[in-house]
């Protein structure tokens, strides 16, 4: 049985909820919540390690290791990237649209529990090597070094199963660390910035929170499309900022941007819905608003002449994005920084740095080397 080390790690405040952090060690005694010991069979092929939630418990244990299915690949993860999206799904809380629920609520049903019970491993991309390829992929090997999103969840373990539309052949410039930091963060910005506000060339688009992971990745695809980039940010990151191509960086630590700002063509907000309703004074009108952290009331947006949207699931099909994003990363137009790097046995230390919204760029998790 799973060895209750709450004397060791503190509780965590996972908002709304609290999560309690049962985090076994990887020992022989420790695996699961039920399951015995791991024997020398138990440690074959079919099995790996894996970050489970269930029931607001959060434990790393033994697992079925899933199989490529039809038009999918397996791959054998060495990071994981840290998304807000993780800890917020533990903690009950919804996500952006475009990472799926990890339990249908069939499944649900038929087990006769509540969805939020269910297991669930974290994780919605990283970055590894394929292991096996299912029937129907056409283009990916054995051995191919791959970026993951996984819209099903489960990067916050050794093995993952996804669709091979959703990957993307690593960069041989990017490190596994750096890689497993792209997908996420890279999509939610496109699809707000291309997808949804219709960015163009010569457009002016304000960033709030943008050294963050969907903010930096922001930053460099609207400079790479030719717009001009004003940021909001900490002192500190001031130079990290311009250095990605923020024209601008305003410190929300010594002015507030809505008495700095007229006249902005597109606001995307990654900080929450104060900033959202502040955003609406800087717009011009027929602006743009769009959020990953929520939006004021579509009166409000109205009597402004601003369309304020959320991120959508439709748009431009992953694997495009993945591409380009992995090949302007091959050319030095793209980075990801790598902000902390914590252990598969680190994860509530990881969400902890993450809910203090301080990540310069991104944070990963070490799986494998």
């Amino acid at each position: 049985m799973a060895r209750d080390v709450n004397d060791i790690l503190p509780r965590m405040r996972i908002l709304p909820l609290s999560l309690v952090v049962l985090l076994a060690p990887i020992a022989a005694a420790c695996w699961g919540a039920t399951a015995p010991a791991p024997t020398a069979s138990a440690a074959s092929d079919s099995r790996m390690q894996a970050v489970v939630v269930s029931a607001g418990r959060i434990q790393l244990r033994e697992v079925a290791r899933p199989l490529a299915g039809t038009g999918q690949v397996l791959v054998k993860l060495r990071y994981a990237a840290v998304n807000p999206g993780d800890w917020k799904m533990a903690g009950g809380a919804a996500d952006d649209p475009a990472a799926g629920a990890p339990v249908t609520a069939a499944a649900a049903a038929a087990a006769s529990i509540d969805p939020a019970a269910m297991p669930t491993i974290p994780g919605v991309d990283g970055a590894g090597v394929i292991t096996a390829v299912g029937a129907g992929v056409v283009g990916y090997h054995i051995g191919d070094a791959v970026i993951v999103w996984s819209q099903a969840r489960g990067t916050y373990a050794q093995y993952v199963a996804v669709p091979a539309d959703t990957i993307t052949l690593k960069p041989e410039r990017l490190s596994f660390a750096e890689a497993a930091g792209m997908a996420h963060a890279a999509l939610a910005a496109w699809n707000l910035l291309l997808d949804v506000a219709q960015l163009r060339a010569g457009q002016t688009l304000l960033v709030l929170g943008g050294a963050g992971g969907v903010g930096s990745a922001a930053v460099q695809i609207a400079r790479i499309k030719g717009a001009r980039v004003i940021a909001t940010a900490s002192a500190r990151n001031a130079d990290y900022l311009k250095g990605l191509g923020a024209s601008t960086v305003i410190d929300y630590g010594a002015q507030h941007f809505e008495d700095q700002l007229r006249a902005i063509d597109v606001a995307l907000d990654t900080v929450d819905i104060d900033d959202a309703y502040r955003a609406l004074a800087v717009l011009r009108r027929g602006g743009r608003l769009v959020s990953s952290v929520g939006l004021p009331s579509a009166a409000q947006c109205a009597a402004r002449l601003v369309t304020c949207q959320r991120r959508t699931l439709t748009g431009t099909p992953p694997r495009l994005v993945l591409g380009q994003i992995a090949a302007w990363s091959q050319s030095g137009l793209f980075k990801v920084n790598i902000d902390r790097t914590f252990e598969l046995t680190e994860v509530p230390k990881a969400w902890q740095y993450s809910q203090a919204g301080h990540t310069r760029g991104k944070s990963v998790i070490r799986i494998t080397e």
